[in-house]
């Protein structure tokens, strides 16, 4: 019977220890790489995550510092709103948030050159000069009629106030009204520049002072002269639409003043007080009177609220402190000025009666 090699077993157990030695170190080895890339992959994870929300909050930067297309221009639908280099994002979506009417509002009142309906003059359609007609320089909107301003009534005239005809014409063919002021020579007649200057002063013009049922009870004056100021006559300016007359003597030497006695004329009386208007329809004898407080429509215009005063009554007098007669007072206006005197019978305008008025006067009274 052979004995067993001892030497060959010892060896082969050496082999299977080195053996087994050597798979635990691959193991290792293995878990060890393993844990490695575990390691990096978290690793690399967690900085992608890092990257992502950095660009997360660079986005969101961004957005809060420029605004975005939609923002910066609003629909075709809406009023157009643009955000300016300055404005920031919040001011433009305010500004495309606003309402359409709000906006249209200051675009309106922000445009003095836009184009206004044409206006009718309370002048005679046939004498008034169309192109005079379009009220230039007016750029606010004509107000509602008023509900329950006072009428106008019929009454018996008085010596200062009357009317402007061409005599080749008839004094029924009126086309404005006017009044006596009083002057150093006596001879002055205060109207609207719109009723006697168009492109040139109006000629053959007369003034008839007390008119009334077809009668001139202080006869028929000739106009001389006609002076306006000079941005009526370059610009139609209506805070300047006013006109002095100067007239001729009588037949006998005497001066109108003399004839007829005169209102004042006063200068920066301000507003709210109580006025009286004595005017002439176009077409009627009879002439009309009403008394209504002078508002203020803007720093340059009065507005005086009376129904029925039509055309021909440009140039009648707004009185303050009226006797007790109802015969004479105060001018501090004429119907002119916004509209050329307003677009209804029912609203009035004056230019008022400021520096350049005043003036227009001392030019002309001297």
């Amino acid at each position: 019977m052979e004995v067993p090699d001892r030497r060959s077993r010892v060896a082969r157990r050496r082999q299977r220890a080195q053996a087994r030695k050597r798979a635990r170190a691959r193991r290792a080895a293995l878990a060890a790489g393993v844990a490695g890339i575990v390691v990096i992959a978290g690793m690399l994870g967690t900085a992608f995550s890092t990257s992502e929300s950095a660009g997360a909050m660079t986005a969101e930067g961004a957005t809060e510092s420029a605004p975005s297309p939609a923002v910066a221009t609003t629909s075709s639908s809406s009023t157009s709103a643009t955000a300016t280099p300055h404005s920031g994002a919040a001011a433009a979506a305010a500004a495309a948030a606003a309402p359409p009417s709000a906006v249209a509002s200051v675009t309106s009142t922000a445009q003095p050159g836009s184009v206004t309906p044409e206006p009718t003059a309370k002048t005679s359609a046939s004498t008034a000069d169309p192109a005079a007609a379009a009220g230039p320089g007016s750029t606010v909107d004509t107000p509602d009629e008023p509900s329950s301003s006072p009428s106008a009534k019929p009454f018996g005239g008085t010596a200062v106030a009357g009317v402007l005809y061409q005599p080749n014409s008839g004094v029924s063919s009126h086309f404005c009204s006017a009044s006596v002021v009083h002057s150093s020579a006596g001879d002055l007649v205060i109207t609207a520049a719109h009723c006697v200057y168009s492109d040139g002063p109006k000629s053959d013009i007369a003034f008839a002072p007390g008119f009334h049922d077809g009668q001139l009870p202080y006869g028929s004056w000739t106009v001389t002269k006609v002076v306006v100021s000079q941005n009526w006559q370059s610009s139609n300016d209506p805070d300047e639409d006013v006109a002095f007359l100067q007239v001729a003597p009588n037949s006998n030497g005497a001066s109108l003043e003399s004839v007829t006695g005169a209102d004042q004329i006063a200068f920066d009386q301000g507003f709210g007080m109580p006025v009286t208007v004595p005017a002439y329809p176009q077409g009627s004898d009879t002439p009309i009177t009403c008394v209504s407080p002078a508002k203020k429509y803007s720093a340059t215009q009065t507005e005086w609220d009376c129904r029925g005063y039509p055309d021909g009554t440009s140039g009648a007098p707004f009185l303050t402190n009226v006797d007790a007669g109802g015969e004479k007072g105060t001018v501090i206006g004429v119907i002119g000025g916004y509209q050329q005197g307003g677009n209804t019978p029912d609203i009035s305008y004056s230019a008022y009666f400021g520096s350049a008025v005043q003036a227009l006067y001392q030019s002309a009274s001297s």
